[in-house]
């Protein structure tokens, strides 16, 4: 069956390759997958780019449906400027034919960039396509009134998690003599892929990873291995056995299971630095505490490295002003506002990717500081493929189906998992 990026790829190549300037006084338009909150902060870096070079911007933001709109656009021929978007979906604007490879060379501030933001966006064919613009790392959330009041530790192993995340269920830590509080917030639904990105720090902690190159210098898949069984087998204890995670958590999307979180419902939240701003407001800053993300069954420590990319348009009309956007972007100056929100606004640079700033100034905030260490020492990327989404999203198919049943067999249905994930793998090798 041919995938959806295929058909946008297929499409898209027959569309005329000729790009003509824009009007004079057309707009530059940039596309980004925010929120409300983070459109109010790319407004203020807009305005300020405005004034420094007379380039207008127009935005548009979306969230849950960014993709599905993005893919209508390059169907339909009239592409932004520039894309904002997550690292994992380089290779899916590669394959649709939208985005221009890099040249670091005349990017202006590129040499100033983290080497490990420029190494999670190099493709497996050693192309850039997008420019990073903000990195970030797994973190834990812990309602710290809950884990005081019945006098237990920060966790720092996994079974030091299981036993908070268990107590946090069995012992009443909101005090409202109800057992209505959960351990662990886990958005474990397959939309978007979520179960695997939510998994991933824990497969690596195990000393896991999803694929791995063999002999034969071609990628294959690594999710039959004892890390990957050890990782579910984890968390289907927790599901099935501690029943520590909050209701309905195999159908839940990460927006859902944010509220689970925020509302009091569970005590545990394992996700990116972003939500610090949302947390802070609500369950409150004094409730909650930010930590390190505990070892794994070895003491290996790891936690998912993500960021977003700026990519430039094989389509932009004004390929040049795109370019002088993306390095505002990146720039000591845009990169500081886009960590200082304006009110109302949410952060939309997490961690810099300049290396001549620091998170906890830019902040103001000393837990970012330990945000920043996370990444710099234990910040494990996902892969970079042709087309990732689509193997992340096998990936959260086959741990969600794991996870849902209590009964089912983990070694055996990991291997079969690892076959269909080696078959896609080839089936992007040969495109």
């Amino acid at each position: 069956m041919v995938n959806r990026f295929t058909l946008i790829a297929l499409l898209a190549a027959l569309l005329p390759a000729t790009v003509q300037s824009a009007p004079a006084d057309e707009p530059l338009r940039v596309w980004t997958r925010s929120s409300k909150d983070g459109r109010k902060t790319y407004d203020a870096i807009a305005a300020a780019f405005t004034k420094k070079t007379g380039i207008r911007v127009e935005y548009f933001n979306a969230l849950t449906d960014f993709e599905q709109r993005l893919a209508r656009a390059a169907v339909g021929g009239r592409m932004p400027d520039v894309i904002v978007n997550e690292l994992g979906t380089a290779g899916q604007l590669v394959n649709m034919g939208v985005a221009t490879e890099i040249d670091r060379s005349r990017i202006a501030g590129a040499d100033q960039l983290l080497d490990s933001a420029w190494r999670a966006a190099t493709l497996p064919d050693g192309k850039v396509y997008g420019v990073p613009v903000s990195v970030q790392t797994h973190v834990l959330f812990i309602r710290r009134d809950w884990r005081e009041k019945l006098g237990l530790p920060v966790p720092r192993t996994w079974e030091e998690l299981a036993q908070l995340s268990k107590a946090f269920t069995e012992r009443d830590p909101d005090g409202n003599g109800r057992r209505d509080s959960y351990g662990l917030a886990f958005p474990g639904g397959t939309a978007r892929g979520y179960a695997a990105w939510y998994l991933s720090s824990f497969l690596f902690q195990a000393g896991g990873e999803f694929q791995r190159r063999g002999p034969d210098g071609k990628m294959h898949g690594a999710l039959d291995e004892p890390a990957a069984v050890a990782t579910l087998a984890f968390f289907r204890r927790l599901v099935c056995e501690d029943r520590s995670v909050q209701p309905n958590a195999i159908n839940a999307s990460t927006q859902e299971t944010n509220k689970v979180f925020s509302s009091g419902q569970a005590g545990i939240y394992l996700s990116g630095p972003y939500h610090i701003a949302l947390f802070d407001k609500e369950p409150g800053r004094d409730h909650y505490e930010v930590v390190p993300l505990p070892a794994g069954p070895t003491g290996q420590r790891a936690s998912l490295a993500g960021g977003e990319l700026a990519f430039i348009t094989t389509r932009s009309r004004q390929p040049e002003q795109a370019r002088r956007f993306v390095e505002f972007l990146i720039s000591p100056e845009g990169q500081a506002m886009g960590m200082q929100a304006p009110k109302g606004g949410l952060p939309i640079v997490r961690l810099p990717v300049n290396r001549n700033l620091d998170a906890g100034v830019g902040h103001g905030d000393a837990r970012w500081s330990m945000v920043a260490q996370e990444y710099a020492q234990h910040g494990h990327p996902l892969p970079q493929a042709r087309n990732w989404s689509r193997l992340q999203q096998l990936a959260a198919d086959g741990f969600n189906a794991i996870l849902a049943h209590c009964s089912k067999d983990i070694a055996g249905d990991l291997r079969a998992l690892n076959q269909r994930f080696n078959a896609e793998l080839a089936r992007q090798e040969a495109q």
